[in-house]
Parts: C-alpha cells; sequence; structure tokens
C-alpha cells in the first residue's frame, strides 16, 4: 500500500495502547489487571486530547496521511462493557478505537478465564458490534476464533482459528479485517507467518516488540497500564508519547 508506506517513516514513534476490559469498579479476585476503570479511560483520553494527540485506526494508516501525533486505542476480546462504557467515551471525545473479537460469535462471554475463577463477561452481540461499525469510531480487528492459545497448536489447527476469524469477521462486517491481536500475546514465527499468510496487514502484540512501529508489522508493541494506574505512572508511560 503505497500511502501506508509513505506514512511508516513518521510513525516510528506512534504509542499503541492495550486495554481489556472497561468497568465502573475494579473487581477483585483473578486477572484484576485486564480491567480499566471508564474514569480513568477518561482522564486518559482528555490529557491525550489536551496535548494533541489524535487517535486514529490501522485502516486510517492505508487511507490518509497521518496527523503529527498519532496515538491508537485497542481493546482485547470485545467484551460488552466496551459497549457500555468505551462507545460513549468515543462519541464524547470524538475519539475512535478498535477492538479484537473472535471469529466464533457463538462464544458468548470470557470463557477461557473460567478456570482461572474470572468473573463472566459476556461479549458484546451483532448488533452492538454493527452499530460501532457503522460510527465510523471503531475498526475491528481478529483474536482468533476461539481466544486459543496459538503456540500449542498444530498447523492445520493454528491456520483455521487464524484463516477462519478473519471471514468470519469479514462477513458480519462486510469489509477487509486489516489486524490480529494474539491471543495471550502468544507467538512465535510460526503463528506471525500465518497471520501474515492469512491476509493480515498488521500482527499486534502485547509488551515486546521492536521500538519503531514500521520495523515488523507483525509484531507491533503496545503499551499497557496498570489498572490503579496512578498519576506517576500515567505520566511516565504516556510522557515519552
Amino acid at each position: 500500500n503505497d500511502i501506508l508506506q509513505a506514512n511508516l517513516p513518521r510513525l516510528k514513534r506512534i504509542p499503541v495502547f492495550m486495554f481489556h476490559r472497561v468497568v465502573d469498579q475494579i473487581p477483585g479476585g483473578p486477572l484484576y489487571d485486564i480491567h480499566y476503570t471508564r474514569e480513568n479511560l477518561e482522564k486518559l483520553m482528555r490529557s491525550l486530547g489536551e496535548r494533541g494527540f489524535e487517535t486514529v485506526t490501522f485502516g486510517d494508516l492505508l487511507r490518509r496521511e497521518i496527523p503529527p501525533k498519532p496515538v491508537i486505542l485497542t481493546f482485547d476480546d470485545g467484551y460488552e462493557d466496551n459497549y457500555v462504557h468505551l462507545f460513549p467515551l468515543l462519541r464524547k471525545y470524538g475519539m475512535k478505537a478498535v477492538i479484537y473479537l473472535l471469529g466464533d460469535r457463538s462464544v458468548p462471554s470470557n470463557v477461557w478465564d473460567a478456570s482461572k475463577g474470572a468473573p463472566e463477561a459476556p461479549l458484546m452481540g451483532r448488533d452492538q458490534i454493527l452499530e460501532m461499525d457503522r460510527s465510523g469510531l471503531v475498526e475491528f480487528g481478529g483474536h482468533s476464533m476461539t481466544h486459543s492459545r496459538l503456540t500449542e497448536l498444530d498447523p492445520v489447527e493454528r491456520r483455521d482459528q487464524i484463516q477462519m476469524c478473519k471471514e468470519s469477521l469479514e462477513s458480519l462486517l462486510g469489509k477487509p479485517i486489516l489486524s490480529f491481536a494474539y491471543p495471550y500475546g502468544f507467538f512465535n514465527p510460526d503463528v506471525k507467518k500465518a497471520v501474515e499468510q492469512a491476509g493480515y496487514l498488521f500482527g499486534i502484540a502485547v509488551e515486546w516488540g521492536p521500538d519503531h512501529f514500521g520495523e515488523d508489522l507483525m509484531e507491533i508493541r503496545r503499551i499497557c497500564l496498570s489498572p490503579d494506574a496512578g498519576k506517576f505512572e500515567f505520566l511516565w508511560k504516556t510522557s515519552r508519547l
């Protein structure tokens, strides 16, 4: 893509934030660290806006010249609380986000975390996804069919988890799915190759990957904020942006 290639030299330091659930209050128990409060998220959005950052999606990188201070907000798994709490904030501040969905729409909730004692959290339904898509504020990406540990699968299962996810979401949304977030952040060279061969243009990791955005588009580093991030952690992690 010519526009992407033209944008890449300007994207070396583009920050990509990673979130999962957006809640009123952080619950106790396991996996508390995948929660972020609506209040803190609004503070982050307001701070980024005041500092001149503009939210973009991966699709924007292919379609237009990127603004001077771009930032990408990503949310894994497609929880219903993203619709309830995140979506109104995107509308309020005119910001965009990328949400990673499972391809198997019959998975009703975070069943992959049940064995860890995590509270059940429903995933977004079809109508909610389509409403967010129509708004132009949300881009959706793939997250495997069933939130599988892709590094533990044989080549055929791995390909099906990745390829069928893309086909399922493209059938639902009627548009190309551009990026894929590795479930649990687990990947290896075979997983990266399978994602690229499936036709995704971007592979999204967690807190590892090249420092510069364009060095490896199949291993894009993200910034994580702890659920109870205080002012110091927030300012420290965003001061380098």
